[in-house]
């Protein structure tokens, strides 16, 4: 792209380095403030990545409590497994939200950050977050408002339709084209969750500038296919773009780009 700009790394390894100071553990303190997890609970972290929000959970159980992590994604779990440590007895598995490998009713309280837009069936993974949980237990969720609530996002994702494909856009959008917030009330009723609660999340997110904020996006994510398959040439018209597009945020420090969350609250009845 420019000097400075290489897509040599890529995986769980710079998701933690970039995105994880960034943007989840941010919305992690957030998640965490409204779960108000208690030492000794039992808690299970789905979507769990590189485990940012169990680490969280491990810190406030403390040792006579329990945490789980779950993903999908095997390197995700693997890289957790390895970073990790805590006071509370941590525990990471490979696994589908949609079909979770533990007992009924064991978790006093079940988080998910960012990854319900992800799962493969919606329905089953919020019925199954609602199966593990104790009479009582709290579910407590992060889920990214849609795209036009966080424009910075927008105009980079209409930027790489442009400039690499409408494969790198859709990427980009992905993570903002989860259920609306009525959808997901009807998913969590249908799922028996009683107290369900919506608050909107206001968050900024700082980089040194557009387009190392553009970099740190691509070698953190799929878009490192998309945008390392072009050429050198158009990896520059694309850095350029960024700073064109991002230019109503940038200020003296950087770019800043401001973000909404929906945090969502619910429990299983008694």
């Amino acid at each position: 792209m420019t000097e400075g700009f290489q897509l040599d790394e890529h995986g769980p390894g710079a998701y933690e380095k970039y995105l994880v100071p960034t943007f989840f553990e941010p919305c992690a303190d957030a998640l965490i403030g409204l779960a108000r997890p208690v030492p000794g609970e039992h808690t299970l972290d789905i979507a769990c990545g590189t485990g940012v929000v169990a680490r969280a959970l491990a810190r406030k159980v403390g040792s006579a409590g329990t945490v789980a992590g779950v993903d999908v994604n095997d390197q995700m779990v693997v890289f957790a497994s390895r970073s990790s440590n805590g006071p509370a007895s941590l525990e990471w598995q490979v696994a589908d939200a949609a079909a979770l490998p533990f007992a009924d009713h064991v978790f006093d309280l079940v988080t998910c950050q960012q990854g319900l837009q992800f799962f493969s069936n919606q329905a089953a993974g919020v019925q199954e977050m609602h199966r593990v949980l104790a009479p009582g237990g709290r579910m407590v969720l992060a889920l990214w408002r849609p795209i036009e609530h966080n424009p910075a996002f927008e105009v980079l994702a209409e930027t790489l339709d442009r400039q690499v494909s409408t494969e790198a856009g859709s990427m980009m959008r992905a993570p903002f084209s989860g259920p609306s917030i009525e959808r997901l009330q009807q998913l969590l009723t249908t799922a028996s969750f009683v107290d369900i609660k919506g608050r909107i999340a206001h968050m900024a997110v700082r980089f040194p500038s557009p387009r190392e904020f553009l970099r740190q996006e691509v070698v953190s994510s799929p878009l490192a296919g998309p945008v390392g398959a072009i050429d050198a040439a158009e990896l520059a018209v694309l850095a350029k773009e960024a700073d064109r597009v991002l230019a109503p945020y940038i200020d003296h420090d950087g770019v800043v780009l401001p973000m909404q969350t929906w945090l969502i609250s619910a429990r299983r009845e008694w």
